[in-house]
């Protein structure tokens, strides 16, 4: 337990309680929704602020939106490089909490991009980026960096129960897993669209 003191009151808290206190006292004001960033002719990204909103319904908005002729999509991530550029030209002002991408879990332990290009990959299926969890790797040249707690084993994000990538951006910005549900307590922010590629 922690104990408070603030004008002579003593207040005991719990280390759960404490953590919410010092989350939202610290938390930074939500991000709003950036134009279209280009990053090379027809091709662009943006991200879209919705808060709390399901990963379908982020899929199912992306896919109304266009750039140029380009129709969206939420954002596949290829290579170290493509997620460096969209960290400093997409999030160059800072970080929202979870922001949705374009990669599911479509069999136990098989994580794919399942949008724009590479969802016609495989069959449909979508673009086979990593295999497994923890343990696992990125498959075929395909690039991932997954925060350490992304694979749980138990409790409500158990790898059973998560379908979605996100990039989880508390401290440093890498990727991580959802339920997809919209729920509060994933602090989805919002998601990525990508426009060409």
């Amino acid at each position: 337990m922690f104990r408070i003191v603030a004008i002579g009151l003593a207040i005991i808290v719990t280390a759960a309680a404490a953590g919410w206190l010092a989350w939202n006292l610290l938390v930074t004001p939500a991000m709003e929704t950036t134009p279209v960033v280009p990053v090379a002719e027809n091709h662009a990204y943006q991200f879209v602020a919705s808060q709390d909103t399901s990963w379908n319904d982020a899929r199912n908005a992306a896919a109304k939106l266009s750039w140029q002729g380009h129709p969206g999509y939420l954002a596949t991530i290829e290579n170290a490089a493509e997620y460096q550029l969209i960290l400093d030209r997409v999030f160059s002002h800072g970080y929202p909490d979870v922001t949705y991408l374009g990669g599911r879990q479509t069999a136990p332990g098989e994580w794919r991009w399942v949008t724009g290009p590479d969802g016609a990959v495989d069959g449909g299926k979508g673009k086979l980026f990593w295999r497994g969890h923890e343990q696992g790797a990125a498959q075929s040249g395909q690039y991932a960096v997954w925060m350490a707690t992304a694979f749980q084993h138990g409790g409500d994000w158990d790898v059973s129960k998560v379908c979605c990538v996100t990039i989880f951006s508390y401290g440093i910005p890498q990727f991580s897993t959802s339920l997809g549900s919209g729920i509060a307590d994933e602090n989805i922010a919002g998601y990525l669209v990508e426009f060409g590629g």
